[in-house]
């Protein structure tokens, strides 16, 4: 007998981990009102859904290797 996989979320497309404003603010140690203007700025892309802002995983480690200093 041979059984599909019905689960979507393994179809090809990896589940990625939204976070919060808050929780990117205790990640990155800072206030939430810095993770608003690096969003308002431009440099931390967001996902809008509906009313809700989350920050995907993905996008947060793009934004701390491009902000890295040695």
């Amino acid at each position: 007998m041979t059984y599909r996989n019905s689960n979507p979320a393994q179809k090809g497309r990896p589940i990625t981990k939204l976070r919060t404003i808050d929780e990117t603010a205790d990640l990155f140690n800072t206030s939430t009102r810095t993770v608003r203007r690096l969003i308002d700025s431009g440099a931390l892309p967001v996902h809008r859904l509906g009313r809700l802002v989350r920050i995907a995983d993905a996008d947060i480690a793009a934004f701390l290797a491009a902000n890295r200093t040695v």
